[in-house]
This record gives structure tokens, C-alpha cells and sequence, in this order.
């Protein structure tokens, strides 16, 4: 690239061509690092809402790929998504990281699948839709192994209605009411 320079600006003093060439070079670092400032808060977001098609309850998680990936697979973008062992892994880790109960009940989560998608990655799990007035103890603990400013906030929506929980490390599992809704 000098080379280029000095062949448009020949008649320039070797001074402003080495301050011309600093300039461009700290605008690249400049450009080049932004991406990596970005991103600074360790967060992840939670959807639950009861299924238009069956009566499950659906789950989606959102989390930063670049948090997830390296925690499970140590590096990111590493083609998890293309093998079965890469899928499972995933299911597995949110397993058993995010939980919920009724009445003492630990409710086992049915694993749909994961995906990336731009920054994020997206995992789906189904639980059986439960009774009206039941109290869902959710706990999540989604990368509070990785970071201990993850904040992942959990979001419940029936009828039109959202609760909303924010877990922190160290927190323990916090209470969303099943209302009744006219589709139960």
C-alpha cells in the first residue's frame, strides 16, 4: 500500500506520507476493533409462551453466539450446527441450565433444536402445557458459568400479558403464574 501512495503522491514529503499512512492504519485498527467493543454485556433472553399449534408450552432462548460457542465448543463459529454431536451438545447445556417446576416437580424439557442465526444463537424446547393457576418455578443459569455479569431476563407471555424475571448470578428460581387464559 505505501507503494501505491507514494506513486500518487510523488511530489509529497516523506513526513506527511508517514503521517498520512499512521492516520490510515490507526482508522483501520479503529474500524477493525469496533466490533469486538460491540458487544459488552453478557446477556440472555428467554421467550416462554404456550404453542398456537399444540398444547405445549414453547421455550426459546436467545444468546450471544460468542458467548455460547467457546464456552461450549472452544472457538467460536466452529460448525456446531452441522454435526448431531454439535446440536446435542447445545440442548444438553440449556438442559441443564434452565429449569422449571410446579408443585416440586422438576418438568422435563423436549429438546426441538438450536440454530445460529447473525450474533445469536436460538434453542427451542417444549414442555406439556400446564393447569390454570399453576406457579412455574423457572431458574436460569444460562452462562453464569462463563460470566458473572450474565443477566439473562425471562419473559412468560399468555393472552397478551407478559411477566418478566431477571436472573442474576446467584440467584434462585423465581415464580410465573399460569393464569387462566380463554384457550386453556
Amino acid at each position: 500500500m505505501n507503494h501505491a501512495i507514494k506513486q500518487t503522491r510523488a511530489g509529497a514529503s516523506k513526513g506527511n506520507l508517514w503521517r498520512f499512512c499512521l492516520l490510515l492504519m490507526l482508522l483501520m485498527g479503529a474500524f477493525s476493533v469496533q466490533p469486538a467493543f460491540a458487544h459488552r454485556a453478557h446477556a440472555g433472553l428467554t421467550e416462554i409462551a404456550p404453542s398456537k399449534v399444540n398444547q405445549d408450552i414453547e421455550i426459546t432462548h436467545r444468546l450471544y453466539a460468542h458467548d455460547l460457542e467457546p464456552r461450549l465448543f472452544y472457538k467460536v463459529m466452529s460448525g456446531w450446527e452441522e454435526t448431531t454431536e454439535g446440536i446435542d451438545r447445545i440442548g444438553e447445556y440449556c438442559a441443564a441450565k434452565f429449569t422449571i417446576t410446579i408443585n416440586g416437580k422438576r418438568l422435563s424439557l423436549n429438546y426441538v433444536g438450536a440454530e445460529p442465526d447473525g450474533e445469536f444463537i436460538y434453542v427451542y424446547f417444549t414442555v406439556p402445557r400446564p393447569k390454570p393457576g399453576d406457579i412455574l418455578m423457572v431458574e436460569d443459569t444460562l452462562l453464569h458459568d462463563a460470566f458473572d455479569d450474565q443477566v439473562n431476563l425471562v419473559n412468560l407471555t399468555l393472552n397478551g400479558q407478559t411477566q418478566s424475571q431477571y436472573f442474576r448470578f446467584g440467584d434462585e428460581a423465581k415464580p410465573f403464574n399460569w393464569s387462566l387464559t380463554p384457550s386453556d
